[in-house]
């Protein structure tokens, strides 16, 4: 959702030499979230997931509670047919699908955010705590509840979209990734609570939403993360994907580009994360290329969606 430690930035290339081209709708956008490091370079499609450190489960200020969030992701190749049903699988050798922007109204960009962000369990600044954790119950409870609501979201030249609920894995992945579930963790630079939302995002997300949530309690702030993660959804689903907004691997290649793109955007802004075409110059054929400045981010956000260690003891 915002910005961590300076991220390495990295191109995750999906397909043989190619000659790249900006697409309307998916080259830099406003920054939700600036990344420390804009300028990409070539990596690796599938990075490995770097050790992050754990959160204590209460608000002592140490830093480790039982499953760090931290691990290689390690998935099936194989598709859900469930709308946004998002499973994380191993990316095929074949090329992702090329961007296709969606006809008519589309979502805009989220609107920028000036100060980066470095969530506590990144950070070397020891965080402090506005009161005591909610019990993990309540904050998977309240995780479930958001990721279940099917949010209208208006256009940006008239018109709205109704999206359809987020994957539960994926919200309760991120919130682990951020603040390892402490609800009543305050990093240093002012990211609050279990999804680790800035001030600056609460207006943002409750003037699109018309909504009053407040991100000091629970459910106010686990709604306010939710609903930038729809934002983002509709975003890139507009931008890149035809106005598709399934999180799941595409059935042709077994990839998770929109789910990839939309992670990354969490944490790194959506104006540092984009979806290009490239082409093949000795085929014709065009693909798409996701520009990801935090690799290892995504990677760890799609381990914990399988290896759900909220789960554990």
């Amino acid at each position: 959702m915002t910005t961590k430690r300076p991220l390495r930035a990295a191109t995750v290339l999906l397909s043989a030499v190619v000659a790249t081209a900006p697409l309307a709708g998916c080259a830099k956008k406003a920054d939700q979230h600036p990344s420390a490091d804009a300028t990409p370079v070539a990596a690796a499609a599938s990075a490995s997931a770097e050790a992050s450190p754990s959160p204590s489960p209460s608000p002592s200020g140490s830093a480790s509670p039982g499953a760090s969030p931290s691990a290689s992701a390690s998935a099936s190749a194989s598709a859900s047919a469930a709308k946004r049903s998002a499973a994380p699988t191993a990316a095929k050798t074949t090329a992702a699908p090329a961007p296709v922007a969606k006809a008519g109204p589309v979502a805009p960009p989220p609107p920028p955010v000036t100060t980066p962000h470095t969530p506590p369990l990144q950070s070397s600044c020891k965080p402090s705590y506005t009161g005591t954790n909610a019990p993990r119950a309540d904050v998977d409870a309240a995780l479930a509840a958001a990721a279940a609501k099917s949010r209208t979201f208006t256009l940006s030249k008239g018109g709205s979209e109704t999206l359809p609920p987020l994957p539960t894995a994926l919200v309760k992945a991120i919130a682990w990734q951020e603040s390892g579930w402490q609800s009543a963790i305050l990093a240093c630079d002012g990211g609050i609570g279990t999804m680790q939302v800035m001030p600056g995002t609460v207006a943002m997300m409750n003037t699109k939403f018309g909504t009053t949530s407040d991100a000091q309690t629970l459910a106010g702030n686990v709604q306010l993360g939710t609903q930038l993660l729809d934002w983002l959804v509709a975003y890139y689903g507009d931008s890149c994907f035809g106005g598709t907004y399934d999180l799941s691997p595409d059935p042709a290649t077994g990839k998770t580009p929109l789910l990839d793109l939309v992670i990354a955007a969490y944490n790194a802004g959506a104006g540092n994360v984009h979806y290009n075409p490239v082409t093949d110059p000795a085929t014709g054929v065009t693909t798409g290329v996701s520009v990801i400045p935090n690799p290892s981010y995504v990677a760890n956000v799609k381990a914990l969606m399988t290896k759900a260690p909220w789960t554990a003891g």
